[in-house]
């Protein structure tokens, strides 16, 4: 099915480097809270990986409404439903068809926290489908890189180990740490268990990367809606296109190495269940000035992931995390501004 390279090659740098710095509280009170946080994740995660795959997400679809009520005021939460309206591929929504979308995404989200924990498990228990309309995968190149480009729709953390394991490539990628030393260490133990050596934002990791693709043709995933500067950037959903960030730098990669740049995304179709998507790759001009062909690649990939992100918009978990114009973020505050 695949362009397999027989043996996997392990990167040259040590895993070390694709761990998160430690971030310190900042009082005594402040230690004790994040010890006790982190020991009630790490505890919880542990438990879930030695249950049935099937239990994590039922479990976090279970606690869904309740975070939901406790987080419905916040801004983050309100700017999550007001970004879901503007967004769906059914709107406008009536209100109960809102609410429902909404509760829809919150059980999604819930569900990524808890499958954390079964992410190296799922395809051997058949739970991951791949699905390759285009017949991508027998003709990628089994003696070269791929420039491999994700969105985090679904547990999105499976693209990585789908593309590691399930297809055979040799891959490093790129992440944003969370803001959990237990979170963290939670990703690092696992990355370590199913391989994957994935860097965090630095320059001493964009070198990584870079050196990875260019000079040691391994394969590089890079997630093109990451965050930057508290903004999701593509998809531009029609405001301007990136000018830096994670689309940029895998088209700047497949330029320098004439590496395919392939989109994947991953989908849940059912409780424990998802599909791996590999579209075909996009076209990447390489005539001319990289500097005019680096804009039309965003664009491609623009043009690939914004209809996606719609039509599945309640699995897609940067809601949060994008600020559409328009939205109010102290209704109280701009009212008094009147």
């Amino acid at each position: 099915m695949s362009a397999v390279r027989g043996r996997r090659r392990i990167p040259p740098v040590a895993f070390g480097e694709t761990c998160a710095p430690k971030l310190a509280p900042v009082s005594p009170a402040g230690r004790l809270r994040a010890w006790l946080r982190d020991l009630l994740k790490q505890a919880l995660h542990e438990i879930l990986r030695r249950l049935p795959v099937g239990l994590a997400p039922r479990l976090g679809r279970l606690l869904a409404p309740l975070v939901q009520r406790r987080n419905g005021s916040r801004i983050f939460a309100r700017r999550i439903a007001w970004n879901l309206a503007r967004l769906h591929a059914r709107a406008p929504l009536s209100e109960a068809g809102h609410a429902a979308a909404l509760g829809r995404w919150w059980k999604g989200a819930s569900a990524v926290f808890a499958e954390y924990a079964t992410v190296e498990r799922l395809r051997d228990a058949g739970r991951v489908d791949i699905d390759d309309p285009e017949g991508t995968i027998a003709a990628l190149p089994a003696d070269g890189p791929v420039i491999f480009a994700c969105i985090h729709l679904g547990p999105f953390e499976l693209c990585f180990e789908t593309i590691l394991n399930g297809l055979g490539r040799e891959a490093v990628g790129t992440w944003q740490p969370e803001p959990s030393n237990a979170s963290n260490a939670i990703l690092a133990r696992l990355r370590a268990r199913y391989g994957l050596f994935a860097f965090p934002p630095g320059q001493r990791s964009a070198r990584h990367l870079h050196k990875m693709a260019v000079a040691e043709g391994f394969d590089a995933i890079l997630f093109v809606d990451e965050v930057r500067d508290r903004q999701v950037h593509l998809p531009a959903f029609g405001r301007n296109l990136p000018a830096r960030g994670n689309a940029v730098t895998a088209v700047k990669l497949a330029l320098r190495t004439g590496a395919p740049l392939v989109p994947v995304h991953l989908l849940r179709t059912g409780t424990a269940h998802y599909r791996f998507v590999v579209g075909a790759p996009l076209v990447v001009e390489r005539e001319g000035e990289e500097g005019h062909s680096v804009p039309d690649g965003v664009a491609a990939l623009d043009r690939h992931f914004d209809p996606l992100v719609r039509a599945h918009v309640e699995q897609w978990y940067m809601l949060p995390e994008l600020r559409l114009p328009g939205f109010v973020a102290r209704p109280q505050d701009d009212a008094a501004a009147q």
